[in-house]
Protein backbone atom coordinates (compact mmCIF):
# COMPACT_ATOMS: atom_id res chain seq x y z
CA UNK A 1 0.00 0.00 0.00
CA UNK A 2 1.17 3.31 -0.82
CA UNK A 3 0.08 4.89 2.51
CA UNK A 4 2.31 1.86 4.31
CA UNK A 5 5.25 2.96 2.50
CA UNK A 6 4.84 6.45 2.76
CA UNK A 7 4.50 6.20 6.87
CA UNK A 8 7.45 4.30 7.19
CA UNK A 9 9.66 7.46 5.06
CA UNK A 10 7.70 10.10 6.72
CA UNK A 11 8.28 8.67 10.31
CA UNK A 12 11.98 8.27 9.43
CA UNK A 13 12.30 12.10 8.54
CA UNK A 14 10.38 13.44 11.59
CA UNK A 15 10.58 16.07 12.39
CA UNK A 16 10.94 17.50 8.75
CA UNK A 17 8.61 15.35 7.11
CA UNK A 18 8.41 16.83 4.27
CA UNK A 19 9.48 16.36 0.51
CA UNK A 20 9.87 19.51 -1.89
CA UNK A 21 10.61 19.96 -5.20
CA UNK A 22 10.94 23.47 -6.76
CA UNK A 23 11.31 23.95 -10.40
CA UNK A 24 12.01 27.64 -11.28
CA UNK A 25 11.00 28.85 -15.24
CA UNK A 26 12.84 31.29 -17.22
CA UNK A 27 11.60 34.83 -18.33
CA UNK A 28 8.41 34.90 -19.95
CA UNK A 29 7.14 37.51 -22.13
CA UNK A 30 3.46 36.91 -21.95
CA UNK A 31 1.34 39.19 -19.52
CA UNK A 32 -1.12 38.04 -17.17
CA UNK A 33 -4.70 39.88 -16.78
CA UNK A 34 -3.45 42.53 -14.73
CA UNK A 35 -0.93 43.36 -17.20
CA UNK A 36 2.09 42.04 -15.18
CA UNK A 37 4.57 40.18 -17.39
CA UNK A 38 6.79 37.46 -16.77
CA UNK A 39 7.04 35.14 -14.29
CA UNK A 40 5.50 35.53 -10.93
CA UNK A 41 8.25 34.34 -8.43
CA UNK A 42 10.64 35.41 -6.78
CA UNK A 43 13.99 33.61 -7.71
CA UNK A 44 16.59 34.46 -5.35
CA UNK A 45 14.68 34.68 -1.97
CA UNK A 46 14.18 31.90 0.31
CA UNK A 47 10.25 31.50 0.32
CA UNK A 48 9.71 30.66 4.70
CA UNK A 49 8.10 32.08 7.03
CA UNK A 50 6.27 31.22 10.20
CA UNK A 51 3.05 30.89 8.41
CA UNK A 52 4.46 28.62 5.02
CA UNK A 53 6.09 26.85 8.75
CA UNK A 54 2.32 26.13 9.70
CA UNK A 55 1.19 25.07 6.16
CA UNK A 56 4.24 22.58 6.84
CA UNK A 57 2.88 21.38 9.85
CA UNK A 58 -0.19 20.65 9.18
CA UNK A 59 0.48 18.76 6.47
CA UNK A 60 2.66 17.18 8.56
CA UNK A 61 -0.08 16.42 11.25
CA UNK A 62 -1.89 15.05 8.77
CA UNK A 63 0.47 12.03 8.12
CA UNK A 64 0.55 11.41 11.90
CA UNK A 65 -3.13 11.10 12.19
CA UNK A 66 -3.10 8.44 8.59
CA UNK A 67 -0.74 6.46 10.62
CA UNK A 68 -2.19 6.53 13.55
CA UNK A 69 -5.83 5.71 12.29
CA UNK A 70 -3.91 3.02 10.73
CA UNK A 71 -2.22 1.67 13.32
CA UNK A 72 -4.49 2.33 16.21
CA UNK A 73 -1.77 4.15 17.95
CA UNK A 74 -3.28 7.02 20.13
CA UNK A 75 0.22 8.49 20.81
CA UNK A 76 0.94 9.42 17.31
CA UNK A 77 -2.72 10.95 16.94
CA UNK A 78 -1.96 13.02 20.41
CA UNK A 79 1.07 14.74 18.62
CA UNK A 80 -1.18 15.31 15.61
CA UNK A 81 -3.70 16.89 17.45
CA UNK A 82 -0.72 18.97 19.57
CA UNK A 83 0.69 20.34 15.99
CA UNK A 84 -2.56 21.11 14.86
CA UNK A 85 -3.71 23.11 18.19
CA UNK A 86 -0.37 24.79 17.23
CA UNK A 87 -0.69 26.11 14.22
CA UNK A 88 -4.66 26.61 14.19
CA UNK A 89 -6.20 25.46 10.58
CA UNK A 90 -8.84 27.51 9.82
CA UNK A 91 -11.61 26.05 7.33
CA UNK A 92 -10.76 27.23 3.47
CA UNK A 93 -12.66 28.32 0.78
CA UNK A 94 -10.58 27.68 -2.67
CA UNK A 95 -12.01 28.41 -5.79
CA UNK A 96 -12.31 24.97 -7.14
CA UNK A 97 -12.58 25.22 -10.87
CA UNK A 98 -12.31 21.95 -11.67
CA UNK A 99 -13.17 17.88 -10.51
CA UNK A 100 -16.29 16.11 -9.76
CA UNK A 101 -15.04 14.31 -6.30
CA UNK A 102 -16.95 11.25 -8.18
CA UNK A 103 -16.50 7.56 -6.16
CA UNK A 104 -14.67 5.12 -8.57
CA UNK A 105 -13.83 2.39 -5.54
CA UNK A 106 -17.12 1.59 -5.10
CA UNK A 107 -20.20 3.50 -4.26
CA UNK A 108 -20.25 6.52 -2.27
CA UNK A 109 -17.14 7.93 -0.53
CA UNK A 110 -17.17 7.29 3.23
CA UNK A 111 -17.58 10.66 5.43
CA UNK A 112 -14.01 12.27 5.87
CA UNK A 113 -12.35 11.18 9.07
CA UNK A 114 -12.44 14.60 11.79
CA UNK A 115 -8.83 15.79 11.46
CA UNK A 116 -9.72 18.86 14.11
CA UNK A 117 -8.15 18.84 17.20
CA UNK A 118 -11.53 17.44 19.08
CA UNK A 119 -11.37 14.55 16.53
CA UNK A 120 -7.97 13.70 17.10
CA UNK A 121 -8.23 13.69 20.65
CA UNK A 122 -11.67 11.58 20.39
CA UNK A 123 -10.12 8.98 18.95
CA UNK A 124 -6.69 8.80 20.76
CA UNK A 125 -8.91 8.17 23.49
CA UNK A 126 -10.52 5.29 22.08
CA UNK A 127 -7.13 3.76 20.74
CA UNK A 128 -5.51 4.44 24.15
CA UNK A 129 -8.01 1.37 26.04
CA UNK A 130 -7.08 1.49 29.35
CA UNK A 131 -3.60 3.38 29.30
CA UNK A 132 -4.61 6.20 31.33
CA UNK A 133 -0.83 8.24 31.04
CA UNK A 134 -2.04 8.36 27.17
CA UNK A 135 -5.69 9.54 28.06
CA UNK A 136 -4.46 12.30 30.06
CA UNK A 137 -1.86 13.08 26.98
CA UNK A 138 -4.75 13.49 25.17
CA UNK A 139 -6.97 15.27 27.88
CA UNK A 140 -4.31 17.81 28.54
CA UNK A 141 -4.01 18.83 24.30
CA UNK A 142 -7.88 18.82 24.58
CA UNK A 143 -7.52 21.42 27.46
CA UNK A 144 -4.88 23.27 25.63
CA UNK A 145 -7.25 23.94 22.53
CA UNK A 146 -6.14 25.70 19.49
CA UNK A 147 -3.58 28.30 19.92
CA UNK A 148 -2.53 29.19 16.44
CA UNK A 149 -3.23 32.80 15.23
CA UNK A 150 -6.34 33.78 13.27
CA UNK A 151 -4.21 33.50 9.82
CA UNK A 152 -3.15 30.26 10.73
CA UNK A 153 -3.21 27.54 7.75
CA UNK A 154 -6.25 27.13 5.23
CA UNK A 155 -7.69 23.80 4.87
CA UNK A 156 -10.42 21.92 3.15
CA UNK A 157 -11.24 18.16 2.01
CA UNK A 158 -11.88 17.48 -1.47
CA UNK A 159 -12.28 14.09 -3.42
CA UNK A 160 -9.98 13.48 -6.81
CA UNK A 161 -11.03 11.07 -9.13
CA UNK A 162 -8.78 8.41 -10.71
CA UNK A 163 -6.65 9.65 -13.64
CA UNK A 164 -8.19 13.20 -12.58
CA UNK A 165 -7.04 16.47 -11.69
CA UNK A 166 -8.62 18.74 -9.46
CA UNK A 167 -7.82 22.35 -10.43
CA UNK A 168 -7.91 26.03 -7.57
CA UNK A 169 -7.25 29.28 -8.38
CA UNK A 170 -5.48 30.50 -5.16
CA UNK A 171 -4.67 34.62 -4.25
CA UNK A 172 -1.57 35.43 -2.54
CA UNK A 173 0.20 38.25 -1.72
CA UNK A 174 3.40 39.80 -3.37
CA UNK A 175 6.72 39.75 -1.81
CA UNK A 176 5.38 37.72 1.25
CA UNK A 177 6.43 33.65 0.93
CA UNK A 178 3.15 31.37 -0.30
CA UNK A 179 2.81 27.77 0.62
CA UNK A 180 0.32 25.03 -0.90
CA UNK A 181 0.32 21.73 0.58
CA UNK A 182 -1.81 18.59 0.26
CA UNK A 183 -2.03 15.29 2.21
CA UNK A 184 -3.76 12.67 0.77
CA UNK A 185 -6.01 9.22 1.98
CA UNK A 186 -2.83 7.06 1.07
CA UNK A 187 -4.75 5.06 -2.13
CA UNK A 188 -2.65 6.25 -4.40
CA UNK A 189 0.00 8.77 -5.39
CA UNK A 190 -0.65 12.67 -5.91
CA UNK A 191 1.18 15.37 -7.42
CA UNK A 192 1.10 19.17 -6.62
CA UNK A 193 1.74 21.75 -9.26
CA UNK A 194 1.63 25.80 -9.46
CA UNK A 195 1.36 28.26 -12.03
CA UNK A 196 0.79 31.77 -12.09
CA UNK A 197 -1.73 33.60 -14.39
CA UNK A 198 0.32 33.89 -17.36
CA UNK A 199 0.69 30.08 -16.92
CA UNK A 200 4.40 30.12 -15.98
CA UNK A 201 4.77 26.71 -13.89
CA UNK A 202 5.87 28.02 -10.10
CA UNK A 203 6.70 24.96 -8.53
CA UNK A 204 5.80 21.45 -9.03
CA UNK A 205 6.38 18.73 -5.97
CA UNK A 206 6.36 15.25 -7.26
CA UNK A 207 7.20 12.55 -4.54
CA UNK A 208 6.05 8.87 -4.57
CA UNK A 209 3.66 9.21 -1.88
CA UNK A 210 0.56 11.83 -1.87
CA UNK A 211 1.71 14.44 0.60
CA UNK A 212 3.22 17.12 -1.19
CA UNK A 213 4.34 21.13 -1.19
CA UNK A 214 5.29 23.90 -2.79
CA UNK A 215 6.91 26.91 -1.62
CA UNK A 216 7.64 30.47 -3.39
CA UNK A 217 7.52 34.00 -3.14
CA UNK A 218 5.20 35.83 -5.88
CA UNK A 219 6.67 39.32 -7.03
CA UNK A 220 3.02 40.82 -7.32
CA UNK A 221 -0.34 40.08 -5.78
CA UNK A 222 -1.95 37.49 -8.22
CA UNK A 223 -3.73 34.77 -8.44
CA UNK A 224 -2.28 31.10 -9.32
CA UNK A 225 -3.03 27.89 -10.59
CA UNK A 226 -3.09 24.92 -8.30
CA UNK A 227 -3.14 21.71 -9.62
CA UNK A 228 -3.75 18.31 -7.79
CA UNK A 229 -2.91 15.31 -10.22
CA UNK A 230 -4.50 11.88 -9.12
CA UNK A 231 -1.55 8.82 -10.93
CA UNK A 232 -3.82 6.23 -9.39
CA UNK A 233 -6.18 4.07 -10.60
CA UNK A 234 -9.06 5.09 -7.62
CA UNK A 235 -10.04 8.28 -6.23
CA UNK A 236 -8.14 9.94 -3.08
CA UNK A 237 -9.76 12.04 -0.86
CA UNK A 238 -6.91 14.94 0.59
CA UNK A 239 -6.84 18.04 2.15
CA UNK A 240 -5.61 21.17 0.59
CA UNK A 241 -3.99 23.83 2.80
CA UNK A 242 -2.73 27.63 2.07
CA UNK A 243 -0.82 30.14 4.07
Amino acid sequence: MIRTRKLAATLAALPLGIALAVSLPGHSAEKGADGKKGTNVEKDKRAASPQTRAVELAVLADQLASYGDQKKDAMALIVAAKLMAEVGVQPAKHERTAGTGKSDKGGAAPQARDNSVNGLVARARQYAGERKDLIALADDVAKAGARGAVGGPRAATHVVEARATDVFRVSFRGGEPAAVGISGDGDTDLDLFVYDENGNLICRAEGPFDDEICRWIPRWTGTFRVEVRNLGRVWNRYRIMTN
